[in-house]
């Protein structure tokens, strides 16, 4: 077994691994992002309750006030104000984040991207490596 051949091989495994994993990957991300639908931002008022000290985030869209307790760590992005830049599902207007994507999809989604990107780098490398072999 020559260098090529040993090339070969490791581009090989590289793009059943990478595209394997990669674009499965890409594709659960799509389909939870299709059914997600668009979140826009939107202001929503921070009301401090007074009888159990929890938070609650007041907004209104869709024609209807909505309302949802504040979890302990989105207190960074409202501590000390009375209201907060969040994002509102444009499907489903009584779910409210802070953040503009999921964190855990974002990061799936940028996985995905790499494995299939080292996938089809290790797809063209097979494929000029038979030219030059």
């Amino acid at each position: 077994m020559n260098a090529v051949d040993a090339v070969g091989m490791i581009a090989e495994i590289l793009s059943w691994v990478g595209l394997g994993v990669g674009l499965p990957l890409l594709t659960i991300v799509l389909l939870v992002k299709v059914h997600d639908g668009p979140w826009l931002p939107h202001e929503v008022v921070i009301l401090e309750e007074e009888e159990d000290g929890r938070a609650r985030a007041r907004w209104f869209t869709a024609g209807d006030f909505w309302e949802r307790p504040l979890r302990a760590e989105e207190s960074v992005h409202w501590r000390g104000r009375e209201d907060a830049d969040a994002f509102i599902s444009a499907r489903h207007p009584r779910l409210m984040r802070f953040e503009p994507r999921r964190p855990l999809l974002h990061a799936l989604q940028v996985l995905g991207i790499t494995l299939a990107g080292v996938g089809a780098a290790a797809v063209a490398v097979s494929i000029i490596l038979l030219f030059v072999g």
